[in-house]
């Protein structure tokens, strides 16, 4: 090859290169849509702000009114790549330290980082979560800090696809990997802790009473039955076999892509929301747990299912419990919201929060330790943080 073919061929393939990467850009989903905020110790409120090629952390002293000047978290470009079901996370422990997880194109599409910073103003560079990041794809990563200030993450994991495929089935593991926080975070080994789970549900992650860790996912059962379980992570890290809460027979050849809700109280009854398009039931669902998961009330339907709701969520703070999910009329999507002052035993009617009329996110539910907020972000109307309960709210229905 001579010198003028060998500098045609490079720059033919770093053209090619550059409009493939701009192609794949394209084809991602407005990122700057999926949001996620959580407040801290000091009552400021902290949010995540993506962009297709960077995220970025700001604050707000005023509940949302105002913001400081966002701070970036990764230093070199990468394509940001969240969704509905696997959008970035942040949380604040007890000293203001804040945590970042978001997901990007690296080796593998849709790789989870996390980086975290003493008070908000730098970030530590960002680490991969999986220790096969490079050679296997994840995604739905959910990460929570425990009461003892150790921060766990889980996902789903394609590694042992190869395994179910012996075995005749088709679906994912969940790994979980954890660390003590501090300066330096380092992460353990990471392990596998539940199989056979659906695989574009995400899962559910809450901390029990006794500092356990409670996930409840959308598991694969026989006949192809796509049902709800939960299983419990000991604070000793011993892995608990997974028990099923959901009998609803959802039997379908696909993922539905619509992960459940789960909050634990303060005194250790479980909150749980789901949907479903079952046998035995079908639409959005509520039910609660005093024996740690074991029994559950009946399933409470959780809006009119003439419109057609989904993604809910499911708050508790103290006898304080709210739910909000989505719901369209083929113009607007609105977010509803029912609220319990008795620990999920009697609600108020459902109502209309927040609408809009452009591409949103999924609703989510955070609390300041005195009231429980929807933080929600749309096109149109961009970032709200709306308080949930209203003074005017009467309760009336009962949760059995």
């Amino acid at each position: 090859m001579n010198q003028v073919s060998l500098i045609y061929s490079v720059l033919l393939l770093v053209i090619t290169s550059a409009s493939l990467s701009a192609e794949t850009e394209r084809m991602l989903p407005e990122q700057k849509i999926f949001t996620a905020a959580a407040f801290g110790p000091d009552g400021r409120l902290w949010r995540i702000i993506p962009s297709q090629k960077y995220i970025s952390v700001d604050y707000s002293t005023d509940f949302g009114k105002s913001f400081s000047q966002p701070v970036r978290v990764n230093s070199a470009d990468i394509p940001i790549h969240l969704w509905d079901e696997n959008p970035p996370t942040l949380s604040v422990d007890r000293k203001g330290k804040v945590y970042v997880l978001y997901f990007a194109n690296d080796k593998q599409a849709s790789t989870s980082f996390f980086s975290h910073s003493d008070d908000g103003t730098q970030f530590s560079q960002p680490i991969k979560i999986s220790s096969e990041a490079d050679n296997r794809y994840h995604y739905q990563t959910e990460m929570i800090i425990d009461a003892t200030d150790r921060i766990h993450f889980a996902w789903h994991d394609v590694r042992d696809r190869d395994e179910y495929k012996k075995l005749g089935g088709g679906d994912l593991s969940i790994y979980h990997v954890s660390a003590r926080t501090g300066k330096a975070i380092q992460l353990a080994s990471d392990q596998r802790i539940a199989m056979n789970v659906c695989s574009c549900c995400r899962t559910a992650m809450a901390e029990d009473i006794d500092g356990s860790l409670i996930i409840l996912a959308r598991f694969v059962y026989p006949g192809n039955i796509r049902d709800h379980g939960l299983f419990r992570l000991s604070s000793d890290g011993k892995i608990g076999e997974p028990w099923r809460v959901t009998f609803d027979d959802w039997v379908i050849e696909g993922c539905p892509a619509h992960g459940p809700a789960l909050s634990i109280s303060a005194d250790g009854r479980y909150h749980m929301a789901w949907f479903t398009q079952g046998e035995k039931r079908s639409g959005l669902f509520y039910a609660w747990s005093d024996d740690q998961g074991r029994t559950f009330s009946n399933p409470m339907p959780i809006g009119d299912q003439d419109k057609l709701p989904g993604r809910a969520e499911v708050l508790a703070l103290g006898k304080q419990v709210a739910l909000v999910w989505k719901v369209f009329d083929g113009m607007q999507t609105r977010v509803e919201a029912m609220y319990s002052m008795d620990g999920g035993l009697h609600w108020s009617a459902a109502r209309s929060i927040a609408e809009s009329s452009a591409q949103s996110a999924h609703p989510a539910l955070i609390t300041d330790g005195k009231q429980i907020f929807l933080s929600w972000n749309s096109l149109d109307t961009g970032y709200r943080l709306i308080p949930v309960k209203q003074s005017d709210w009467n309760i009336i229905n009962k949760s059995e």
